[in-house]
């Protein structure tokens, strides 16, 4: 993945701004308060409170910047405004993510995905990656297994595809599974241990799917 001199200034630009705003909340906003009302503690909760506050305005940075300017669908050249565009986006959520895990359990997970842009419904459980969360949605009653990736992009033959990905209600993604940009799975549907769902897929309602690439295995019946 080629980065260039404008990349790291535009991501210096951006992390320096979340980081200077962070900084300031905590300094200025409630440093004094924790110190007269925890004393020696103030130090170890400013910290941990400067971390939440990064994630968060990182979070509505992503939120601001894919409302303002969408990232565009399709495939493009790894040297595309688009591709540089992508980075930004990528560097903030990752940065902001990482900051955000000592507040990062399987029960919050599903906030923090929403978070950074992604559409979640109810009495969703993540436990595996969700790349790109401003490019996915996934409805009530999913779960998402331990070490599986849905991810909005992908990268082959020198290019780099971005795509939404759909994910219903009632899907259960197994453990090590792969979704992949533009693929959607619908309601009910189950993708079984260690499958790729290939970009561009559609999963029915009521079907498993397992392989590499998936295919379909068997309907569910009730």
């Amino acid at each position: 993945m080629k980065t260039t001199f404008f990349d790291f200034l535009l991501c210096g630009l951006v992390i320096t701004f979340i980081l200077g705003t962070s900084l300031t909340i905590v300094h200025f906003g409630v440093s004094s308060y924790t110190a007269t009302y925890i004393g020696s503690y103030s130090t170890i909760f400013n910290f941990f409170l400067f971390l939440f506050t990064y994630g968060i305005i990182s979070g509505l940075i992503i939120q601001l910047l894919v409302l303002i300017k969408p990232l565009k669908l399709g495939e493009f050249t790894m040297d595309s405004p688009n591709f540089t565009y992508w980075k930004l986006l990528t560097i903030v959520y990752r940065l902001g993510e990482f900051f955000l895990l000592p507040f990062t359990t399987v029960f919050t997970k599903p906030l923090v995905a929403k978070l950074f842009g992604a559409k979640i419904g109810k009495n969703v459980a993540i436990g595996g990656t969700i790349d790109d969360p401003y490019l996915v949605s996934i409805g009530d009653g999913s779960i998402i297994g331990q070490g599986s990736l849905v991810s909005g992009n992908a990268s082959m033959n020198g290019k780099i595809v971005f795509g939404k990905v759909n994910i219903g209600s009632g899907v259960t993604i197994s453990v090590n599974a792969v979704v992949l940009p533009n693929a959607e799975i619908s309601d009910n549907s189950v993708i079984s241990i260690g499958s790729v769902i290939l970009s561009g897929s559609i999963v029915p309602e009521n079907e498993t799917w397992r392989g590499n690439p998936a295919r379909k295995w068997q309907s569910i019946t009730n």
